[in-house]
């Protein structure tokens, strides 16, 4: 059985990251921050051109010149140059990452096109990726954060699976206000590689997690392909009202 891409990305031993500088202003410095800050004990390899060190850490000019490949890249750079970026992961042995930047298939066809292309490279690489359009992941036993909210999360049993960036934030303060504990979660944005069903089976066979909270507004599989893969049953099933039709095609009600 294929080891699930997710295993990597959820608990990387390196992380290479693209978008962070010295400045404060950039929402791919603020996505560095958190990950620095939050008690990651991997390596940071952080990407930019000019700078020798990035925030601290010692900054690559390029991904051909890390010393060895990371396990996961971190994306968070203008959608124009990520397909060359995704290239150079694939030729440096980069086979997973994840895509936070949008303006790809939630944007109409021409964002579609782009998508197709970035999915293109990736299957010619062999490269398993989340996203894009989406705000990372948060993985609270180990300490990693890719998204912008720099909290360190109680580690707990309940994981999260979202297609809405906003859902998985606002349901993190909502459990610290609740004073609940989060296993993993997940923002899967467009789902262009990665999706929900993934994302299930993952942490369908995630020993710490013992709740999953979903939210999801179409699925590209039907939901009966994780019944029989793991530990769970589906006790309740809320789909987003946002794309019924889909549900309806997929049997979901």
């Amino acid at each position: 059985m294929q080891k699930n891409p997710l295993s990597i990305i959820m608990n990387p031993k390196s992380i290479v990251y693209l978008g962070g500088s010295n400045s404060l202003q950039t929402m791919g410095t603020a996505q560095l921050i958190t990950l620095i800050t939050g008690g990651y004990q991997g390596e940071i390899y952080p990407i930019h051109r000019k700078e020798k060190t990035v925030l601290g850490l010692k900054a690559y000019p390029s991904i051909s010149s890390l010393d060895k490949p990371a396990e996961l890249a971190v994306i968070v750079i203008p959608g124009k140059a990520i397909p060359g970026v995704l290239k150079e992961c694939g030729e440096a042995g980069i086979h997973h990452a994840i895509i936070i930047t949008a303006g790809y298939g939630e944007i109409g066809q021409k964002g579609a096109s782009l998508q197709q292309e970035l999915l293109a490279i990736a299957r010619k690489y062999n490269i398993r990726f989340l996203g894009p359009n989406c705000i990372g992941i948060v993985n609270a036993p180990i300490g990693l954060n890719t998204t912008w909210f720099p909290n360190k999360y109680r580690a707990g049993k309940v994981g999260i699976i979202s297609q809405s960036g906003s859902y998985v934030t606002q349901t993190l303060t909502y459990f610290e206000k609740l004073g609940l504990g989060l296993s993993q979660a997940i923002s899967v944005g467009n789902q262009a590689d990665i999706d929900m069903v993934d994302c299930l089976e993952y942490l369908g066979e995630d020993e710490q997690t013992r709740a999953i909270a979903l939210y999801i507004e179409g699925i590209k599989r039907p939901p009966y392909r994780i019944h029989g893969r793991s530990r769970w049953d589906i006790q309740r099933f809320f789909p987003s009202s946002r794309h019924p039709e889909s549900w309806k095609r997929h049997g979901a009600f």
